[in-house]
């Protein structure tokens, strides 16, 4: 089994490897070929994933919109073979590369509001100022491939991760009017984050041996 996409991938053709790799069974070992944008899919075999190009009417692609707008295949990929929990850790993700791939700059895309300088600052530190910041170190796509792959699965983990967290926060003891939370055994990082956006100010931990604030 082969995985193919585009020369020069862009932020969706990377994300989409990754997701073909990490969702679809059998494909996490496919080795991966880089053809030109326009390749028309000669020589693919069943089996094969061509990402992000037509490759002659056999690869994959992003929904098309009726004025044209062609979204991205990442979307596509992980909505058709994600889990729900997956998907719902890679919420913030998908929308930023969508918004990357069918706008353009999905930072003036998300936040149409922000200012200029605002808008310079994220977009020079974005995931696709990341993305591009490896292919100006390495010039070499594989290895892009890999150090973004890398970075995206430590993404799916932290969402995990926050959904556990979540989780954790809902078996919290609420006290003093949703003031304090009483958390006991925890063994997620993130659950006092989760209970301070839920307006908790004083969290207490409790192990069985010991108390912590």
């Amino acid at each position: 089994m082969r995985i193919f996409t585009h020369h020069s991938p862009d932020l969706d053709a990377v994300c989409s490897v990754w997701a073909a790799r990490q969702f679809i069974p059998g494909v996490k070992d496919a080795a991966l070929e880089f053809r030109p944008a326009n390749w028309d899919g000669a020589g693919m075999v069943e089996g094969d994933l061509a990402l992000d190009m037509t490759a002659g009417g056999r690869g994959i692609k992003g929904e098309k919109d009726p004025d044209g707008r062609v979204h991205s295949c990442f979307v596509t990929l992980v909505a058709q073979h994600a889990s729900p929990e997956d998907q719902s850790a890679l919420a913030p993700l998908v929308p930023f590369v969508d918004a990357q791939d069918a706008h353009g700059s999905a930072v003036k895309f998300l936040a149409p509001e922000a200012s200029e300088e605002a808008l310079r600052v994220l977009g020079s530190t974005g995931l696709n100022s990341v993305f591009r910041a490896l292919q100006s170190f390495h010039r070499n796509d594989t290895l892009v491939v890999e150090r973004l792959s890398e970075i995206l699965s430590g993404i799916l983990q932290a969402g995990r991760a926050r959904a556990r967290a979540a989780v954790e926060a809902d078996k919290a003891e609420i006290l003093d009017g949703g003031r304090v939370a009483v958390v006991s055994n925890s063994r997620e990082f993130g659950t006092n984050a989760v209970l301070f956006e839920r307006g908790v100010q004083v969290v207490v931990y409790v192990d069985g041996h010991n108390l912590g604030v």
